[in-house]
C-alpha cells in the first residue's frame, strides 16, 4: 500500500533541529501524533510519502529562504517543500509545492491519501490534486472547525475543505456525529502511545527510595484545563509527605509562582524536553490531569498526554472525559468531583493505598496501551480502513 501523507511537520530530529533555534525544548502535540501515525503506517508495510511546508513562521525561525533536505525513514519519504517565510507567499508555496508533488507521485491501484485538513493550503492542495488523479483521501481530524478560537473566515474554509474528503478518522465518535452529516466512512482512533516507548525506569521510585510521594501535572498551564483546582486541592490535602511538580508554560503561572513562593511542596519544574519528563514520570508516585469536563469541546477531544501518562507504568488520575471510551475506566483512578475538596479527598484516598497496589494499577495501564493503543496496533487499522474508500465507491 502507498499512502500519500499530508501534514505540516517533519522527522523528530529535523524538528527538534529546527525548533532550537528558539530555544523551545517541548515537542507540540502534533508533531507527536503524527510522527507516531507515519511510523506505525511505515512499520505496518505501507510505503508513505509525506508533503510538508515545514513547522516554521517568522515567530520560529528568521529565516528568509526556509529549505531542508528531504528525508528517508524506513518506507517513509519525507518532502519539504522549499519556502519564502513570509505568511502570503509561504502559504501560496506550500499550496503548490504539494499540489505538484502528489500530481507528480506514482500511483498504483493500492495508492491512498491521507491529509491533515487543518493545514489549509496542504489540504486543499490534496483535494485538488487526488480529484484530478482519483485517488481516494481521508482527512485526520484532531479538531473541528466550529471549535476554533478564531474568526469565522477560517471556520467556513476549514469546513468547506473538510466535507470534501472521502473519509475521516477521528479522536472521538462525538466528532462524527458534529462533522460527518452524510455519513461518509469513518475511523475513531483517540490518540496512540509510542510502540517504543521506553522500558520502566530501573531507579527506585521516588517514595521507595525516601519515601517522598511525587505527584506530576505536565502539559498546558492554563486555567481552563483545571490547573487551579487541583492545585488549589493539593495544598487543601495538606499531605505531609507529598510534592506536586508542574511542568509546562500557560496563563496560569504567575499564580502558580507565587503559590510556590509559600509553598515549599508545590514546585515549578519549567519547560523540559519530553524524554526528561518521561523518565520523571516513571518514579513518581501519581500523575494527574484535572481536565474539566463541563466545557464543549471536551466531547471531540483524547488528551495525548493521558496516553503518554498510561504507558509510563505509573498510575494516573484524571477526569471521567466524555471522549474516553469507558474500557478506559479499570486501568485509571477516576476524579469525579471536580472541585478542590473533591481532588483533595481523591488524592488522599489514592496516596493512602500501598504502593504496590498503586504500582500494579500503573503496570497494568501501561500493558493495556502497548497492546491495544500503540502506535503500530492503532495505524493497521488505518491501513484496514483506507481500502473501505473505494469499496463504497464501487457500491454506487
Amino acid at each position: 500500500m502507498r499512502i500519500l501523507y499530508g501534514y505540516s511537520n517533519c522527522t523528530d530530529e529535523t524538528y527538534n533541529r529546527i525548533m532550537s533555534e528558539r530555544n523551545a525544548s517541548a515537542m507540540q502535540p502534533d508533531q507527536k501524533y503524527h510522527s507516531l501515525v507515519i511510523r506505525g503506517l511505515a512499520e505496518n508495510g505501507a510505503e508513505v510519502r509525506c508533503f510538508s511546508g515545514l513547522p516554521v513562521n517568522r515567530a520560529v525561525t528568521a529565516r528568509k529562504l526556509v529549505r531542508e533536505q528531504d528525508e528517508q525513514q524506513g518506507s517513509a519519504h519525507f518532502h519539504y517543500i522549499t519556502t519564502i517565510n513570509y505568511p502570503g507567499i509561504r502559504h501560496l508555496m506550500i499550496f503548490f509545492g504539494t499540489l505538484f508533488g502528489v500530481l507528480r507521485s506514482k500511483k498504483d491501484k493500492e495508492t491512498y491519501a491521507v491529509c491533515d485538513f487543518l493545514n489549509t493550503a496542504t489540504a486543499f492542495a490534496f483535494i485538488i490534486a487526488c480529484k484530478l488523479r482519483r485517488i481516494k483521501k481521508t482527512a485526520i481530524v484532531t479538531d473541528l472547525p466550529d471549535m476554533f478560537d478564531s474568526g469565522g473566515a477560517r471556520k467556513k474554509i476549514s469546513n468547506f475543505l473538510l466535507r470534501r474528503f472521502d473519509g475521516y478518522i477521528f479522536l472521538t465518535e462525538y466528532m462524527n456525529t458534529a462533522a460527518n452529516p452524510k455519513n461518509k466512512p469513518h475511523l475513531v482512533i483517540e490518540g496512540q502511545c509510542d510502540s517504543k516507548v521506553p522500558p520502566q525506569s530501573t531507579g527506585e521510585p521516588y517514595e521507595a527510595e525516601s519515601g517522598k510521594q511525587v505527584m506530576i501535572y505536565a502539559g498546558n498551564i492554563q486555567g481552563k484545563y483545571g490547573i487551579g483546582y487541583l492545585v488549589e486541592g493539593f495544598l487543601l490535602a495538606d499531605l505531609p509527605n507529598a510534592e506536586l511538580r508542574v511542568y509546562g508554560r500557560g496563563d496560569f503561572l504567575d499564580e502558580l509562582l507565587k503559590l510556590c513562593e509559600s509553598h515549599p511542596n508545590l514546585r515549578y519544574m519549567g519547560v523540559k524536553p519530553n524524554s526528561e519528563i518521561v523518565e520523571e514520570e516513571q518514579r513518581a508516585a501519581l500523575l494527574v490531569n484535572p481536565r474539566p469536563t463541563a466545557p464543549e469541546y471536551t466531547k471531540y477531544s483524547f488528551p495525548s498526554k493521558n496516553m503518554e501518562y498510561m504507558a509510563s507504568g505509573t498510575p494516573l488520575l484524571t477526569t471521567k472525559l466524555p471522549g474516553m471510551p469507558k474500557e478506559y475506566y479499570p486501568y485509571i483512578y477516576l476524579l469525579e468531583d471536580e472541585t478542590p475538596e473533591g481532588a483533595a479527598n481523591a488524592l488522599k484516598a489514592i496516596l493512602s493505598t500501598p504502593l504496590s497496589q498503586r504500582r500494579e494499577k500503573g503496570r497494568a495501564a501501561r500493558e493495556f496501551v502497548l497492546k491495544n493503543k500503540s502506535n503500530l496496533t492503532q495505524t493497521k487499522k488505518i491501513i484496514d480502513f483506507l481500502p473501505i474508500l473505494k469499496n463504497k465507491r464501487n457500491e454506487k
